[in-house]
């Protein structure tokens, strides 16, 4: 399989070479004819003009066609650079992808490789500030080291909000590792040190440096996901609402797996969301689909919107409805414990249908004790049967 990059990056170059799949990579400065037949071409926005696209296309009409943007600070631009690329099937990629991710997309699209089962990467995502992403994800992540021998890790990639509220933290935090990302040497023993071990699973708390909030790269965090993976088998990310910084970005990238979490709070899923997937997620191929609805403190009152609906609104289907506990959160988060050790079943249940979920697409491995319990029902119900 034979590759065409229009780039003055190298790295392309070497990066893609180190596939198995891959022949032949010609790198250019411009699109010009090649002797061999060219699979897939990347377009690098750092120095290829759109313009040149009518020529791509006339030199290489059966050929993949891939665009990284570089440098776009308008949504309307971006809107307007994916209608193009769009009329000449040229499809675009994240801007905030790394070159790694790049080709990485760009292998997996084009032999159909799934590496998924290598990630294990569980991403939450929220509709707005507030709809209780963090409590989620850190009430799951206790709900899934109950279930399994594989050691879970919760990532705080929400800039704006460190989650280290619910229990007693006792790590480090995010902004803390900033000159081991910036620099590219964060070690499993430095992650390891810094982590928070607590009702059974780990934990590294989010940015708390408000001046940081919109300094992290994405290569940044991703070489802390890859450090993160040597470390832990499962890696649940609170990724938070904004999809305009690279924490965020890079947990959409990284995961294969991908939950939104609403209320119904009308500002979430009519308000800020919608917008946020028009301008920032919709523009560089994502689809309502890439994610699952996760309905939080759910009231069944007929003046609120009911679950079918919010299902239609955001476009998504529904695989968990967790029931508004009232006072009991307020409660839990004052003793700083987890609503999932001092709520009723109702609440436990359906966040262990969450895990069992996971466990099942993840691959990970029950505890025995566990198995033998529900086999112990099994032949309990035989027997009455």
């Amino acid at each position: 399989m034979n590759l065409l990059v229009i780039s003055k990056n190298s790295i392309y170059k070497e990066r893609f070479e180190k596939n198995e799949e891959i022949t032949t990579v010609i790198i250019m400065d411009e699109a010009t004819k090649t002797n061999v037949e060219i699979s897939a071409i990347l377009l690098d926005g750092e120095n290829f003009d759109l313009d040149s696209l009518q020529q791509v296309r006339d030199l290489y009409p059966e050929s993949l066609v891939f665009y990284k943007p570089r440098g776009v600070n308008s949504d309307i631009i971006m809107r307007n650079i994916t209608r193009l690329c769009a009329a000449y099937k040229v499809k675009v990629l994240s801007e905030y992808s790394t070159v790694d991710q790049v080709v990485d997309e760009i292998i997996n699209q084009i032999t159909n490789k799934d590496d998924y089962l290598s990630k294990r990467l569980v991403s939450f995502f929220g509709t707005h500030s507030g709809a209780g992403v963090s409590t989620t994800t850190l009430n799951l992540a206790r709900s899934l080291s109950n279930k399994i021998e594989e050691k879970v890790l919760v990532l705080s990639l929400n800039s704006w909000d460190p989650s280290d509220y619910f229990y007693h933290y006792n790590g480090h935090y995010l902004n803390d590792l900033k000159v081991d990302l910036k620099t590219q040497n964060l070690t499993p023993a430095r992650l390891s040190e810094a982590v928070s071990h607590q009702n059974g699973f780990y934990h590294l708390a989010g940015n708390r440096d408000i001046k940081m909030q919109r300094f992290y790269q994405p290569n940044e965090i991703e070489h802390l996901i890859k450090v993160a993976q040597q470390l832990f088998d499962v890696i649940l990310i609170d990724a938070g609402t904004h999809f305009d910084t690279a924490p965020t970005v890079q947990s959409y990238i990284s995961s294969n797996l991908r939950f939104l979490v609403t209320n119904q709070e009308e500002k979430g899923y009519r308000g800020y969301f919608p917008y946020v997937f028009q301008q920032l997620i919709e523009p560089t191929g994502g689809a309502s689909d890439d994610f699952m609805l996760i309905i939080n403190r759910f009231q069944p009152a007929n003046t609120l919107i009911n679950e079918k609906a919010l299902e239609e609104e955001l476009g998504m289907t529904k695989v968990a409805t967790l029931p508004d506990m009232g006072d009991l959160g307020a409660m839990a988060a004052y003793q700083k414990r987890l609503l999932y050790d001092v709520s009723d079943s109702y609440y436990t249940k359906n966040l262990d249908l969450l895990s069992n979920l996971i466990i099942s697409e993840c691959r990970l491995t029950e505890k025995e004790q566990l198995i033998e319990e529900r086999n112990e029902k099994k032949r309990f119900f035989s027997f009455l049967k």
